[in-house]
């Protein structure tokens, strides 16, 4: 993605962006969120998703991060809170899919259960391929995988000369 197309989120505590260009393959544009989601967030974040597809209106579209947040229909959580609302709203709005599909958060107390906390949401999901592994140190996350397998790049095509022997005397 040129300069251009990357949008300014600095301002906004609780992004990381995360730029990505492949040869050879689409553009895509990453958000690495890193706060809990709520109103201005989405806002924001709305703008500079339509920042993105106004310059590159088949851009892939991926947003990962701990987002804490509950919601029955797409993270089979056993309540839906406001944030889980925006965040499911968010991603029928912009077509995305969310891949985390087993429990990330380990319980580590009393009463508490294993819950998706920690999410990637796409406009490509079939590019990727989400694993969980055992959390790293005293962490109560699972590590979250994402791969995306690359295309090779292909050679670019060779000219090759063509002769008409009938018309040559």
């Amino acid at each position: 993605m040129n300069e251009e197309a990357q949008p300014a989120l600095r301002p906004w505590t609780g992004f990381e962006p995360v730029r990505l260009e492949t040869p050879r393959i689409p553009k895509r544009a990453w958000f690495h969120c890193t706060t809990e989601p709520h109103n201005k967030f989405f806002d924001y974040l709305n703008s500079k998703l339509e920042h993105i597809l106004s310059l590159y209106a088949f851009a892939e579209i991926s947003i990962l991060g701990d987002f804490n947040v509950h919601h029955q229909l797409l993270l089979s959580s056993p309540f839906t809170d406001h944030p889980g609302e925006l965040v499911f709203n968010f991603a029928i709005l912009h077509d995305l899919e969310q891949l985390v599909q087993h429990p990330t958060h380990i319980p580590d107390h009393f009463g508490d259960t294993p819950k998706i906390l920690d999410l990637f949401l796409t406009s490509n999901p079939s590019s990727y391929a989400v694993t969980l592994s055992s959390p790293l140190g005293s962490s109560n996350h699972n590590l979250i995988s994402v791969s995306c397998p690359q295309i090779p790049p292909q050679d670019p095509p060779k000219w090759r000369c063509l002769w008409h022997f009938t018309s040559a005397r």
